[in-house]
Formats: C-alpha cells, sequence, structure tokens
C-alpha cells in the first residue's frame, strides 16, 4: 500500500515516516504503531519505490526518518537502499533506521557502513520504535538548525590543524586534554586532533556519571553507540576493513577511514591513536576528580548551610530559654511571697522563706549570667559555618578547543 506524504507542523511527536518493508504484514503493524503515536506514516514494498517516492517528494515533504527492512525478497537489499538514498541530494543525511531480524557485531557494521542511523531487531518493541522515531525526528531537526554552523567549524578547524605535523598534533593534544573541564570539550578536542591527520574519529568517553559518544557531525546516534558497546570488549588496539578501534577504560576511539592502502602510514596512526587515547583516559580522570571536586563542594555547602541554620536556631532557643527561665522564677518568687498571709507565719519565718527563694533564684540568674560563653561559642560556631558554606569550585562554561590548538 502506498499513500502520500502529509506535511505535519513542527510539533513534539508528530513526524514524517517513510517504511520501506516488502512484509505487508510486519509494514502494517509498525505503521499502526507509529500512527497511532500522530506521525504521519507512508509505506512502500521495496528499495526502488522508496527511491522513486523520494524523487517525486518536494523538500518540504519529505520524510523526516526512514524505517528500513534489510532483507527484502525482490530488488535491492536495504543496505544498498541506504547507499542511493543518502546518495540523493534531497536525502543524503536523512536518518534511516534499519530492522533485521540479524543482530550481530557485523550487522550492525554492515547498517553502519551504509549510512544508518539506528538499529531495530525483530520482533520488534512498539514502545522502543516510538523512542527510536522520536529521538530520530529530534535529531533530524536540530541538525537541520547546525549544518551550517558545524561546516564552518569544520573548514576553520582544518585549516588550523594542517599546519602542525603528526608529533606536534599528538604533543599538543596532551597539554590540551588536561586542561578540558568537561567531557564534551575533551571529546571534541580528541576529534579535532585526529582530523589533522585527515582522519574521521568517533570518540566514546565514560565516567561513573555518564557516557559520551561523540562523531565529527555531533551527537552519535544510537547505531554509532552501540556499535561502541559492541567493540569495547575485543581489545586494545584492532583493525577491521578500513576502521581501527582504541580501547581504554575511560576512552575509545573508533577510525573510520583509515589509509589501508599506505601500511607505514597506517602504522604511525596506530601509534599516535594509542596516545591519544591514552591521554585522554587521563584526562577523563582528571575531569572526574574535578567533577567529584565540585560535588563534595555542593555537598559541604549544603551541610554548612543545613548545620548553621539548626545552630543558630539552638542558640535562639537557648536565648528564649532564658528570657523565660527569668520570668518564671520571678512569678515563683512573687507567688510565695503572696502566700504569706494565708500561712500565718511570723515576721521572722517569712523573711527567711524570703531570703532563701531569693538567694536560690540569684543563684540560678548568675548560671545564666556565666553561660554567656556558651553563647559566645554558638556565635562561633555559626561564624565558622557561614565560611565554610561560602567555599565552592564551580564547572566554568568552557569553550571546546576546536580551532586553535597551539
Amino acid at each position: 500500500m502506498e499513500t502520500l506524504f502529509n506535511v505535519v507542523p513542527d510539533a513534539p511527536t508528530g513526524g514524517r515516516i517513510l517504511i520501506v518493508d516488502d512484509d505487508p504484514i510486519a509494514a502494517g503493524m509498525l505503521g499502526v504503531s507509529l500512527s497511532a503515536d500522530s506521525h504521519a506514516v507512508t509505506e512502500v514494498n521495496s528499495g526502488e519505490a522508496a527511491l522513486a517516492k523520494l524523487n517525486e517528494t518536494s523538500a518540504a515533504a519529505l520524510p523526516e526518518v526512514v524505517f528500513l527492512d534489510i532483507d527484502m525478497g525482490m530488488g535491492i537489499d536495504g543496505y544498498e537502499t541506504c547507499r542511493r538514498l543518502h546518495a540523493l541530494d534531497v536525502a543524503h543525511d536523512l536518518p534511516v533506521i534499519f530492522i533485521s531480524g540479524h543482530d550481530g557485531l557485523e550487522d550492525r557494521l554492515r547498517a553502519y557502513d551504509a549510512g544508518g542511523s539506528d538499529f531495530i531487531a525483530k520482533p520488534f518493541n512498539p514502545d522502543e520504535v516510538l523512542r527510536k522515531a522520536a529521538v530520530a525526528i529530534r535529531h533530524r531537526r536540530r541538525h537541520e538548525t547546525s549544518a551550517t554552523e558545524s561546516r564552518d567549524s569544520f573548514a576553520t578547524a582544518m585549516t588550523a590543524l594542517t599546519s602542525l605535523g603528526e608529533s606536534g598534533v599528538t604533543q599538543t593534544f596532551g597539554r590540551r586534554a588536561l586542561g578540558c573541564h568537561s567531557l564534551p570539550a575533551l571529546a571534541t578536542l580528541t576529534i579535532d586532533s585526529m582530523r589533522a591527520f585527515g582522519l574521521d574519529c568517533h570518540v566514546q568517553l565514560r565516567s561513573p556519571m555518564t557516557v559520551l559518544t561523540q562523531t565529527p557531525q555531533g551527537a552519535a546516534s544510537p547505531l554509532e553507540v552501540s556499535v561502541f558497546e559492541k567493540v569495547q570488549a575485543m581489545g586494545r588496539i584492532f583493525s577491521f576493513g578500513n576502521r581501527m578501534v582504541v580501547n581504554y577504560d575511560g576512552a575509545s576511539l573508533l577510525v573510520t577511514n583509515m589509509p589501508v592502502a599506505d601500511s607505514d602510514l597506517c602504522g604511525r596512526i596506530r601509534d599516535h591513536a594509542a596516545m591519544i587515547a591514552e591521554a585522554a583516559e587521563l584526562a577523563v580522570g582528571n575531569i572526574n576528580l574535578r567533577t567529584e571536586a565540585i560535588v563534595r563542594a555542593e555537598e559541604l555547602h549544603r551541610l554548612a548551610e543545613a548545620t548553621r541554620t539548626a545552630v543558630d536556631e539552638l542558640r535562639n532557643n537557648y536565648r528564649h530559654l532564658q528570657v523565660a527561665s527569668r520570668h518564671e522564677l520571678e512569678t515563683m518568687t512573687h507567688t510565695i511571697e503572696h502566700m504569706y498571709a494565708h500561712l500565718a507565719l511570723t515576721d521572722q519565718q517569712e523573711f527567711a522563706i524570703s531570703d532563701a527563694v531569693r538567694g536560690a533564684v540569684e543563684r540560678v540568674l548568675t548560671l545564666f549570667e556565666s553561660s554567656s560563653r556558651l553563647d559566645q561559642s554558638f556565635a562561633g560556631i555559626v561564624d565558622g559555618l557561614t565560611k565554610a558554606g561560602e567555599y565552592t569550585v564551580t564547572q566554568e562554561d568552557e569553550a571546546p578547543p576546536a580551532v586553535e590548538l597551539w
């Protein structure tokens, strides 16, 4: 079944989606799930039909994401469809989510090579489909607004970086990496440094609190993230085809265009990539320490503020207790003295009782007065906690060092 694209307003959920699958039941189930979430869905049953549909569709009505089956009975398969799709001027950056019953590393790498942005294994989960569709549409819309800025940044960085020699790039990276205060800044520096060798490098940085995966085009797609997950356990350095991976605990590099025809250059690149990855690993540790210091400082600030408030409240309560106790003692003295008329006491007895009561009151009040040192101690504690609460470690807004590396 084939329908026409409808232009959907730029709403948080609604988007334009093309489904390419020769199985009408699978395509129908997928279409029903997406349509129920306010997406405008078009279905075609072959790669050739998908390419024809894109060629005849205006730019304003193009789909924002394509769900593409890999194994189709007739015509070109999903991989070839994706390659041809991205060869079209109107669809060169269109997100493609592959759908397949095969979910091995080789399948994902072939999908990645073909230009896919994500991967869903059959049988699919409707919630996963909706979530991945929403992510792809948001990514597509963000990409459209930032494409010009990315191209300008790339051109500027290339002009600056090509003036560095191979060793200079690696040494400069080591110096600048330890000055990075955030994972995004470190990722940008890593990608730009590898670009100086003429390489496209994807990087994943891992800390206890977050994992950042970044490509030369920006944030990695889910498929690119899944490739890193697959290759992390495959050794320190290994190559497959024109790709090379360097793995450390806190950093992994994936080079996608190794110059395999030049073995000497490949060897040098492996050495430099290993040194850059190791330096990135150390920089991640440095960032972790800084982040932990910021968190601890914030905790100290909150603890100091809470303790200062509690001590200040205790101090005020102690003062109120002093005032209330004085009042009660004076009331007690007057009450006892007013009772004399009813007790038929002699003047001598009245004087003796009054002297005893007033003497006890004076001693209690003297104790209160002598406790002023306690109030001073409270004041010192509050002052110290106030100063402790002023200690902060701030995370500066950091501009990624994408242009000047020396």
